[in-house]
């Protein structure tokens, strides 16, 4: 029992752990903005990477935005605990998310539609 406390009190078991939590938010985060219509780095990707197929750039979009999302909630938000890095990681995509709502989403849209 004491190896077990000894090794979940590592610092890099922790942080390890931590990452992980926060690549769950921003996971969790990048399939509820799905729901909405959002496009993510699509748009870009298809000018970067030209002749891809719908597959390749679904792919790379989960990719980016799960891992750097992570990454840059992990690094802004410096959690401490299980519960802050759930939020650093739904944070930070879902903030993401909703900048990138505001130049190409579907509300935009309809409301330059008159809709």
């Amino acid at each position: 029992m004491e190896n077990l406390r000894s090794l979940f009190g590592d610092p890099l078991v922790v942080a390890i752990g931590l990452y992980l939590v926060t690549l769950f938010g921003a996971i969790a985060m990048y399939v509820f903005g799905l729901q909405k219509g959002i496009e993510g780095s699509i748009t870009f990707l298809r000018r970067v990477l030209p002749g891809k197929s719908e597959t390749f750039y679904h792919r790379v979009d989960f990719a980016l935005v799960s891992l750097l999302g992570s990454f840059i909630g992990l690094i802004v938000f410096t959690p401490t605990n299980a519960f802050q890095a759930l939020a650093a990681g739904c944070g930070w995509v879902g903030a993401l998310t909703m900048l990138l709502a505001g130049g190409t989403g579907r509300a935009r849209q309809e409301g330059q539609n008159g809709d």
